[in-house]
């Protein structure tokens, strides 16, 4: 698998694999990834 190269983006390397597995997998944009991540974390609060 090839992910772009996530330098300077504030994200960790296999978080970005993660993110980009889920975009996949959801059939989602990043960007609905992100908020469904960002709700996800705040559920777990």
């Amino acid at each position: 698998m090839q992910i772009s190269h996530p330098a300077g983006n504030g994200v960790a390397g296999w978080k970005h694999a993660v993110l980009h597995f889920l975009r996949l997998h959801m059939d989602a944009t990043l960007q609905e990834v992100l908020d469904w991540a960002e709700e996800m974390e705040r559920v777990r609060a």
